[in-house]
């Protein structure tokens, strides 16, 4: 799946810069794996989660495909 990304906002760190929410989506045989990152365009501060998911287990809350920092969808 390719990479999800979206201009959210200004940044909080230098106040310079966009912050880009990104969301990739990893699935295989096993399990799904939901990696959720901020980054600054312009001084590069970051921030990032992910969330591992075996395929025959009940999803836990929080839900992977909403951004743990902006709670955004995962479109």
């Amino acid at each position: 799946m390719p990479r999800d990304r979206m201009a959210i906002g200004s940044c909080e760190a230098c106040h310079a810069g966009s912050v880009n929410c990104s969301h990739n989506r990893f699935v295989d045989t096993a399990e799904t794996i939901d990696t959720w990152e901020h980054r600054c365009t312009d001084c590069g501060e970051r921030r990032t989660q992910a969330v591992r998911a075996a395929m025959d287990a009940v999803l836990a809350t929080p839900d992977p495909l909403i951004c743990p920092f902006c709670g955004r969808r995962a479109g």
